[in-house]
């Protein structure tokens, strides 16, 4: 099997806020059409990850890398412009806004987007959306915020989406029901880099993962060998002992 052209790539980053060196010489590579999972723990580093990719902290040194070209250092808004969109811990819909208005958010540095064929597809995985079009985000569902949140990032057709802690706050059906979607939309050819706490779900839909501990990357192998890898299953996936 071919190895899949990089997407997305992490080269020898290094991150600060102030004095604390968060993120250490951390490497990371995202192949094209591919799953990639980011595990850790609280304080080890995920999230800053996620703002680094979208410019919100920038390295200290090392680079961010979109499709053979620096990211790292470019505004926000300009990297989402080339094709980079996040579903935010906790969903963070505008809870004021219907959920129609949260959707057109999503294809907002689009301007000749065809919406209602996007609407379509978004109908498609969650028709639950289409039922709760006009109503206002903050009156859903710990989970049909979920869906809409997915659909906002999907509005703007990204060429990597970024997810941040998909399974928290979620009942377990759920969690299970939002991992089975993400699989979907990964199949469907996008690019999809998962952030979590949740290993086994995680790993159990991707191609290749990271450990994160402390802001340095400890494991890195594939999805299937960090299943099976004792450490991993001790320390992260709630066993003791090997498999």
């Amino acid at each position: 099997m071919s190895t899949p052209e990089v997407v997305l790539e992490f080269r020898n980053v290094n991150t600060h806020y102030g004095p604390v060196h968060v993120l250490k010489d951390v490497n990371i590579s995202i192949g094209a059409g591919q799953m990639v999972c980011l595990l850790g723990g609280n304080a080890s580093g995920k999230t800053t990850t996620l703002k680094t990719i979208l410019g919100m902290v920038v390295p200290t040194t090392g680079e961010v890398v979109l499709d053979g070209q620096v990211i790292s250092g470019l505004p926000t808004a300009e990297i989402v412009g080339r094709g980079i969109s996040m579903v935010p811990e906790n969903r963070r819909l505008f809870k004021r806004m219907t959920v129609r208005e949260n959707l057109e958010i999503g294809a907002y540095l689009r301007p000749d987007a065809n919406l209602e064929a996007d609407y379509e597809h978004i109908f498609s995985m969650f028709p639950r959306v289409k039922e709760r079009l006009n109503q206002k985000a903050g009156t859903l569902s710990g989970g049909e915020q979920q869906m809409v949140a997915v659909g906002r990032a999907l509005m703007a057709h990204p060429k990597v989406l970024l997810m941040d802690e998909p399974s928290m706050g979620l009942a377990p059906l759920l969690v299970a029901q939002n991992f089975e979607i993400i699989r979907q939309i990964n199949e469907a050819g996008t690019t999809v880099f998962v952030v979590e706490q949740n290993a086994n779900m995680a790993l159990s839909i991707a191609d290749h993962g990271y450990v994160l501990q402390t802001g340095q990357i400890v494991l890195s192998d594939t999805a299937d060998a960090l299943l099976a890898n004792p450490q991993m299953r001790e320390a992260y996936l709630g066993e003791v002992g090997g498999p």
